[in-house]
């Protein structure tokens, strides 16, 4: 299958990162961070872009009284080290390189040129680019202008979240706002590619995270009225005094059943009720198919004391829940 995506990685430069004229915290990590992924990422991507500031005389752009909105201090002096890629990125496989800014403010990607004249969006639809992933510095400035106008050009884009970094976490959500109202994805990066892609609220087969939906969202959840996030209900009507659904169905954020209760049927007993709602809650938290003919516990590794007792004579009495915050009954 041909590879069509293309990855834009904006502005990784020294002048951003520590020690730099215009630093961002965290830009020399993030710089690691880009290098790292390209290294074990590269054949996923039909091509491999690099943006830099290549500042010459930038009119306004540069004040001696900047405020770091429209204005800033001088930086990305071209032909000046600062300027140059970041040592961690300059080693990469990179396919192509526009430089923006020679002569006036230039945020978006898109405003650069490489060497022969050409800008991005003409590289990119030469190299046949049907999808883009943008990562680099800063989030909030140039990250978001580039993938802004990469959506515009009717790329499906994606920012890789974890490899960029905002000028401030106030201006990095205001940029994540912006962006996802616009229709740009983001994503980590360890979901950029495979397993999580497809559906990455799944749960995960052997995660705490699912174990705990099991036993919070579905076993006890069932016992006792709970939602899914394991908060008691207070409707009678709908669970019953003591929060057992009665009605026969499962509970509506994933619980047990216990099937039609007439007045003269006598209620499970806490034993039944115990093993029925973990039971059906390891099915809900692990995603087991509604035609399963059961579930054997023998397949999770739970730590359950044998010295509960059961039996059908069972009470409450047998049941330590001391050190559960809330009263389950």
């Amino acid at each position: 299958m041909a590879k069509t995506r293309a990855l834009i990685i904006v502005d990784v430069q020294p002048t951003f990162c520590e020690g730099g004229a215009l630093a961002v915290e965290g830009g020399n990590a993030t710089a690691e961070r880009i290098a790292d992924f390209v290294t074990e990422n590269a054949d996923e991507y039909a091509m491999v872009v690099t943006t830099q500031d290549w500042h010459v005389n930038p009119g306004s752009h540069f004040s001696e009284e900047p405020d770091f909105i429209d204005t800033w201090p001088p930086h990305a002096l071209a032909g000046t080290a600062e300027a140059e890629l970041h040592e961690a990125v300059a080693s990469l496989p990179i396919d192509a390189s526009v430089k923006k800014g020679e002569y006036e403010a230039a945020y978006s990607g898109f405003e650069g040129c490489d060497a022969d004249g050409r800008f991005l969006e003409e590289i990119l639809r030469a190299g046949e680019v049907e999808e883009v992933d943008v990562v680099g510095i800063a989030e909030s400035h140039c990250v978001k202008e580039t993938a802004l106008d990469a959506l515009k050009a009717g790329w499906p884009t994606r920012v890789l979240s974890d490899l960029t970094v905002p000028v401030s976490e106030e201006l990095g959500v205001a940029a994540r706002t912006e962006m996802d109202e616009a229709g740009v994805e983001q994503v980590a990066s360890m979901g950029a590619f495979g397993f999580y892609e497809e559906d990455e609220d799944a749960p995960i087969p052997g995660d705490e995270a699912s174990l705990a939906g099991a036993i919070g969202g579905g076993g006890y959840g069932s016992l006792y009225g709970s939602d899914a996030d394991g908060a008691y209900a207070d409707d009678a009507d709908a669970f019953g005094e003591e929060g057992i659904l009665r009605d026969g169905g499962p509970h509506p954020d994933g619980g047990g059943q216990y099937g039609d209760l007439d007045e003269d049927d006598e209620e499970p007993d806490l034993a039944a009720r115990l093993t029925a709602g973990l039971g059906a809650g390891l099915g809900a938290g692990l995603s087991l198919s509604s035609e399963a003919d059961d579930v054997d516990l023998d397949d999770f590794d739970i730590d359950i004391d044998e010295e509960i007792d059961f039996s059908d004579d069972a009470d409450e009495a047998d049941f330590d829940f001391s050190d559960i915050d809330d009263a389950p009954l």
